[in-house]
């Protein structure tokens, strides 16, 4: 898998929300892949504050609520060894969720 791949060599990859996927409900988990040695993860949605996910089965996880309709970029962060920020690929996506 791509994002296994990419998180192996030390950048976290969003694999959820897919690309492409539009969200509909009123809320939504993110999901990142990142490497084992990661001690912390953040997401920044729309270039917003950094905040903290957690880890649980082998993921980190974010618990996204009170967001509008349209197009939102998310991106994640975790620090390298040598102290530097990792950062993943920005991930477009559209939420919809109204009628």
């Amino acid at each position: 898998m791509k994002a296994k791949a990419e998180a192996r060599e030390g950048r976290p990859e969003i694999e959820y929300p897919a690309e492409g996927e539009t969200i509909v409900s009123p809320t939504y988990t993110i999901r990142v892949a990142a490497p084992a040695s990661a001690d912390a993860l953040d997401v920044s949605i729309d270039l917003g504050p950094w905040l903290p996910c957690r880890r649980d089965a082998g993921y980190w996880w974010y618990d996204w609520a009170g967001y509008a309709d349209g197009e939102h970029d998310i991106i994640t962060r975790i620090r390298g060894a040598n102290g530097r920020w990792r950062m993943s690929a920005p991930r477009p996506v559209a939420v919809a969720t109204t009628v």
